[in-house]
């Protein structure tokens, strides 16, 4: 009797399909870690930009987020009262009340860090060359751009013909990339300020091509949007406390555009 050849194992569907929507998930989220703006487009729920203040999350698209971040930049340029943007938004973005609140909060600079979005950066670099100011044609939009939505601010980290030295080594204000918006002293007031205006450039950052905002020792960056807002922590040791709080950019934001 010829004998019987092996077996064959029969291998579980299912350990199989979930082997392969891992490794799908895996991809997915690599992507997402260079272009986080996909995670938005690809997976159903997951908004373009997030506010987060306390209990209450409240997830804007895209459009909702920087039309939102100009009326509470303009708001802020009028010394509107609290209620009045929270009113807005109701209307503008069509919110409940606590959403709308959250949303003011959080874009007038009362919840740092509160806001974050996943686009941001460019695909393409910028032609090479600067202005009469010293700086990129991206970064020379970021300063126009802020100084419509808040009026008058005092602005520097950059100068005619360039800068070549009172940065960190490798800073993108050598390259004409980056503008500083100054806030001081660093007080309650200021703090708002500067909140509000770094949530602004969150909020426009894929229209403004922005890569990087640094404020009060927080960070966001266009290339790790997924993690949001998050510390940051430039060696310090043997410094001032005065020269601290100007590394930690307690005392201005920081603002970088991509190459």
């Amino acid at each position: 009797m010829p004998a019987r050849p092996p077996a064959r194992r029969a291998v579980p569907v299912l350990p199989v399909v979930a082997v392969v929507l891992a490794a799908g998930l895996v991809a997915g989220l690599l992507v997402a870690l260079q272009r986080p703006e996909l995670l938005s487009r690809a997976v159903p729920g997951v908004p373009d930009c997030t506010v987060r203040v306390g209990d209450t999350e409240v997830g804007l698209d895209a459009d909702q987020a920087e039309r939102a971040a100009s009326v509470a930049a303009r708001s802020m340029r009028l010394d509107l009262p609290q209620r009045t943007t929270t009113a807005a938004f109701t209307g503008e973005l069509e919110l409940d009340e606590d959403d709308a609140a959250a949303v003011a909060a959080a874009l007038k600079g009362a919840r740092p860090g509160s806001l974050t979005c996943l686009a941001g950066g460019a695909d393409e670099p910028e032609p090479d060359g600067l202005d009469e100011r010293g700086l990129t044609g991206r970064a020379a939009a970021v300063r126009a751009d802020v100084l419509e939505a808040f009026g008058d601010q005092q602005l520097g980290g950059f100068a005619p013909g360039g800068v070549s030295d009172g940065h960190m080594p490798g800073s993108a204000h050598y390259d004409g990339r980056a503008v500083d918006i100054f806030y001081r002293p660093v007080d309650e007031a200021n703090l708002r300020r500067g909140w509000a205006t770094a949530h602004y450039l969150v909020a426009h950052a894929d229209r403004l091509a922005v890569e990087t905002v640094i404020f009060d020792g927080r960070i966001w960056t266009a290339r790790r949007a997924v993690q949001g807002w998050r510390d940051y922590t430039p060696d310090t040791s043997g410094r001032s406390p005065e020269v601290a709080a100007i590394l930690e950019h307690r005392d201005h934001v920081h603002v970088d555009v991509a190459d």
